[in-house]
């Protein structure tokens, strides 16, 4: 078969080259199959060949992650583990199975039952184990049914995973075998998946149909680009090794760089922050050379349960987080679900539209009880270090002032409790084109902004960006979306307020200048691209980087732009 070249969207920037390897997802779900009693011991002993696998991928799991991640989160793996030698899980099956059923829908009633007992338990961590039940049981359906495990596979080289969408949990599995490279079907630049692939370094292209990509087929993924080579020649296939060449190069000087000031060589300092979603995720900020956190995405704390986290183990996340991180800066994100971020237990009705519909602060300003929960943990845990409260999702002066009156209650109310906090910043993101028309405003409200460029971007272009089929339409180069950020920053500068930006332009190489020239204070990112945004900081100097943000604004097209950019960057 000869060389093919196909274009996608980048998701996530580099080079890889290997072997393909096609992961279809399969539902978890009752397939209904009776069995004949004659049968019922062969389904017995399939029933024992595949836990006898599961386990033996869960063991090779456990590891792996002991080995990158240390033995607290291979203990979880452990315990699921152990969950496959518990007999309350073995026997139930093998008795669901004598009733007449086959081992795959013996393996979902049983997972099923037993979620279900673990849903109705009070104790909050025990409550959460439910979920490691179902994942336990999908894990052993899988191995009934045949299909891939990417953790029993005898992998001699390189693999690149071609699915239709990969869930972040399955990509962060995945990741742990020698995967080099993503080619998915679905997914925009600014999907969950995508901001996962690039905080662990691998190449990603998607809006590319699985049916163009063969089984085993060796392939070049190009995440800069955003274009897949299926069966590249020897010339491509050379041309590609050099470019990994030089990125590894880069990388290393980059990293060298790690304990060194983000400062142009022009003596303009800029601070690099990092965007996490765990507290546990805080020493990968430090450990590239981070100077504070950027973006705690607390949604995550309320998502995978049945229930929102109580106040103390909202105070024992942000407590962490703050005492890892002090003195440096930690801007935590009050809850923003809705959009893709679903949380059931929150009764969100299906929307037509759920990114313009009911989500984050909108949330938040309607259950009140959930927001006033989560500032008074927030204000309990600004004793530990240097807090910032951000709000998102803000179109309007009305919407800061509520919920600065809940801080105020917050704090009333801890006050009249004898319960101590520290001081505290408080600011919002300007990720809405009306936010961004009324900077000037809404500054005069808060200590600080934070630009979240993926929905500003969304919202002033009117594009989806998980819809990898409008993907070319979305662009945060885009000469509207420059505008509405420069005008954030005269705002911020007029009012004498700080000014970062949490969105993906901020680890966008091209952008930098732009973003330097306007006298960001603080640009935040996947920790791992720190380094790389730290090596070419200190490659310029301010005053040139003022010149290119002036001469953007007077551009009319994001082409014209991203070509002016990439000339810009090469003469350094």
């Amino acid at each position: 078969m000869p060389e093919q070249k196909i274009k996608g969207t980048p998701l996530s920037q580099g080079i890889s080259y290997g072997r393909s390897f096609l992961y279809e997802a399969i539902p978890f779900t009752k397939r209904s199959v009776e069995i004949r009693k004659e049968d019922v011991e062969k389904e017995l002993v399939r029933f024992k060949k595949a836990l006898k696998k599961t386990k033996e991928s869960l063991e090779k799991l456990k590891e792996s992650v002991k080995r990158r991640l240390g033995d607290e989160k291979a203990g979880i793996i452990e315990a699921h583990i152990l969950m496959l030698e518990d007999p309350m899980f073995v026997d139930n099956i093998e008795t669901t199975i004598k009733e007449g059923n086959s081992a795959e829908d013996a393996v979902f009633l049983t997972t099923m039952k037993i979620k279900s007992m673990f849903e109705e338990i009070p104790d909050p961590y025990l409550r959460e184990r439910a979920a490691d039940v179902e994942d336990v049981g999908s894990r052993l359906y899988r191995n009934l049914i045949g299909a891939k495990d990417l953790f029993l596979l005898d992998v001699r080289e390189p693999l690149i995973v071609v699915a239709k969408d990969l869930a972040p949990s399955e990509l962060i599995a995945i990741s742990e075998n020698n995967v080099v490279g993503l080619v998915l079907s679905q997914g925009g630049p600014t999907s969950h998946t995508a901001i996962i692939a690039k905080s662990l370094n691998l190449p990603t292209v998607s809006g590319i149909e699985m049916s163009l990509i063969p089984e085993n087929c060796f392939l070049i993924v190009d995440g800069t680009k955003g274009e897949v080579v299926v069966n590249p020649s020897q010339s491509t296939l050379a041309c590609a090794r050099a470019k990994i060449e030089k990125l590894r190069r880069e990388q290393r000087e980059a990293l060298s760089l790690k304990d060194l000031p983000a400062v142009t060589l022009d003596g303009l300092k800029v601070e690099l922050w990092g965007n996490i979603a765990h507290p546990n995720e805080a020493g990968d900020v430090l450990s590239f050379g981070g100077s504070g956190i950027g973006l705690f995405r607390t949604e995550f704390l309320f998502m995978n349960r049945n229930d929102p986290p109580n106040e103390d183990e909202q105070f024992e996340a942000y407590r962490k987080t703050l005492s890892d991180m002090s003195p440096y800066p930690v801007v935590i994100r009050t809850m923003d679900a809705g959009g893709d971020k679903e949380i059931p237990y929150l009764n969100i009705p299906k929307e037509d539209n759920p990114f313009l519909g009911y989500r984050a602060l909108r949330i938040g300003l309607t259950e009140e009880h959930l927001l006033l929960i989560q500032i008074r943990a927030l204000l309990r845990s600004s004793s530990f270090g240097n807090l910032y409260i951000m709000f998102p999702m803000v179109s309007s002066i009305w919407e800061v002032r509520k919920a600065k009156d809940l801080i105020q209650k917050a704090t009333c109310q801890l006050e009249k409790e004898g319960i101590n906090y520290g001081t505290f910043k408080v600011g919002i993101m300007i990720e809405i084109p009306s936010a961004a028309i009324m900077a000037e405003e809404l500054a005069k409200e808060v200590d600080f902004f934070s630009l979240g460029t993926n929905d500003l971007t969304q919202y002033t272009l009117a594009v989806d960006r998980g819809n990898a089929k409008v993907s070319r339409w979305y662009d945060h180069l885009h000469p509207a979306v420059l505008r509405l950020v420069a005008m954030t920053s005269q705002a911020t500068k007029k009012q004498g307020i700080e000014l970062g930006i949490c969105g993906e332009m901020a680890s966008d190489p091209l952008a930098l200048p732009f973003l330097l020239g306007l006298g960001l204070d603080e640009l935040s990112m996947s920790p791992s691209a720190i380094p790389k945004i730290k090596r070419l900081v200190r490659k310029f100097r301010a005053d040139t980087a003022r010149q290119i943000a002036q001469k953007i604004l007077s551009m009319r097209e994001a082409n014209e732009i991203r070509k002016y950019l990439e000339e810009a960057i090469s003469q350094l």
